[in-house]
């Protein structure tokens, strides 16, 4: 067995303790969902940091940086940005309504139709999220034991919904400070070592520490290095998808707003996610760099593999301490993705559309026997999926209608219910057809990242339904009672 390996088991171990340990907090549903609403400044920054320190942002930025260079940089660059945003305008809104998911918001906003379109909507999102992250859990594990990757991914994801189903955001809340600690320390220590220690060692590098050193191995290599540290290597159009992903995706991303649900007032809620944006500003340059390192050294020919491949590489303490920072991010981000999931598919569609009117033990119930249909059923989607990062983009793009028809919706009262429905049903058809390109590849035809295409698409649809059509009496009887409203939209 080797070192990175047992370390790897030891911190795995002391992870599911601290789960374990929360159970004791969870009494009711309330306790299962948005952790009683009692949480501090550190554990919602940290939660909502860590997820954005997950499969997408370490074994996804490594994947892209091996193939195509730096330019990855601007993933974290931008979730930085809708971080912010989400934190300065958008979560003490969440937080003040006493919500627990998205959809439920839309509810108070809009009208019936809404909320249940937001609700299939966010299902199908997460549960693709989810299926996404275990892949990344699934090469991380590959990596370090050398076992065939989809059953790494099924092993892992089944451990993962076990870990979940003991105590919900508490589960999350509680390892959240341990994960943060280990990411901050693993993942910077691992990335000064290669470049500081193991670049020199190349055959190519001349001896040279550092990015000289980097750039000398690739050309060495036949590739252009200059290329592949330029930021812009992905291309322009690809870094403005990164933005609309980020600034339009996270407001409305219920895996975030989960743990502003969560905190104790609205004013954590509203400063946690400014605090998380600065922690994961770097991550890209680290893990990217590493990826690069990968493909200069020939490491392995599987970009999915390439962090870690350079963290079994190099020295094996400082591998494994960059293992564990790695793997705590995956755990933590798998949590609360498949965490939101399972919130949305038992509180919205369960609870109060299907079964309305039941009691908050078959709440408890359902919410977990979701987080186990969720997380075993991701589980085996996880072993058939292609590239990490690129796939991420899809979800964020519906993550983006889900944003227009917040943002409209709290400050336009021109809004309007059929808009928001229109809105959020038009960017699941385009999306698809995108993704699979159906009829024709718009990516080449139209030279759209999917982000920008599903953003044009639901805002055109939004806006010009909400010009044309006109609020009636009809239209106020179909939205919540207790709602007020004036003479042309909404107070």
């Amino acid at each position: 067995m080797s070192i990175q390996f047992t370390i790897l088991i030891i911190y795995f171990i002391f992870i599911i303790f601290l789960g374990v340990l929360a159970v004791r907090k969870v009494k009711a549903s309330d306790d299962l969902l948005v952790a009683g609403r009692n949480l501090g400044l550190m554990y919602v920054s940290v939660s909502i940091a860590a997820e954005y320190m997950g499969g997408l942002g370490t074994i996804g930025t490594a994947e892209v940086a091996f193939s195509q260079g730096m330019g990855v940089i601007w993933y974290h660059i931008a979730s930085s940005f809708g971080l912010i945003l989400f934190g300065l305008a958008f979560a003490h809104y969440y937080r003040k309504y006493n919500v627990i998911t998205v959809p439920e918001f839309l509810y108070y906003l809009y009208d019936i139709k809404t909320w249940k379109a937001a609700s299939v909507l966010n299902v199908v999102g997460y549960w693709f999220f989810t299926i996404i992250q275990m892949t990344a859990l699934g090469a991380l594990v590959t990596s370090v034991t050398g076992l065939d990757l989809k059953l790494s991914v099924l092993i892992c994801g089944i451990a993962m919904t076990i870990y979940l189903l003991a105590a919900g955001m508490w589960s999350v809340a509680f390892t959240s400070v341990a994960f943060m600690l280990t990411i901050g320390t693993g993942i910077p220590i691992a990335f000064w070592w290669v470049m500081k220690k193991e670049i020199p060692l190349l055959a190519a590098s001349a001896g040279l520490s550092g990015y000289s050193g980097l750039a000398a191995a690739l050309n060495g290599m036949g590739l252009d290095a200059t290329a592949l540290f330029s930021p812009f290597s992905l291309g322009g159009m690809a870094v403005f998808g990164y933005f609309i992903g980020g600034i339009l995706g996270i407001p409305a991303a219920q895996a975030t707003i989960n743990y502003s649900f969560g905190a104790k007032n609205w004013k954590i809620a509203r400063l946690a996610p400014v605090l998380a944006a600065i922690l994961i500003l770097p991550l890209s340059i680290w893990t990217g760099s590493m990826g690069l390192f990968a493909r200069a050294a020939g490491l392995t020919n599987n970009p999915k593999l390439a962090l870690g491949a350079t963290l079994m590489s190099i020295h094996p303490i400082v591998g494994g301490i960059g293992i564990a920072g790695v793997f705590a991010a995956l755990i933590s981000t798998v949590a609360g993705i498949l965490f939101g999931c399972a919130s949305i598919m038992a509180k919205d569609i369960w609870q109060r559309w299907l079964h309305p009117d039941t009691d908050d033990q078959y709440v408890s119930r359902w919410t977990r026997i979701w987080i186990l249909i969720i997380g075993i059923s991701s589980s085996f989607g996880a072993m058939t999926l292609p590239k990490i990062l690129n796939q991420a983009f899809f979800v964020y793009s519906i993550r983006g209608a889900l944003m227009i028809c917040v943002a409209f919706g709290i400050w336009w009262k021109r809004s309007h219910p059929d808009a928001a429905y229109w809105a959020l049903v038009v960017a699941l058809i385009g999306g698809v057809m995108y993704q699979f390109n159906l009829p024709v590849n718009f990516e080449a035809f139209f030279k759209l990242h999917i982000s920008v295409w599903c953003t044009i698409l639901s805002l055109i649809t939004f806006v010009f339904i909400s010009l044309r059509n006109k609020w009636t009496t009809q239209t106020s009887s179909e939205l919540p009672p207790f709602i007020k409203y004036r003479k042309g939209g909404r107070k």
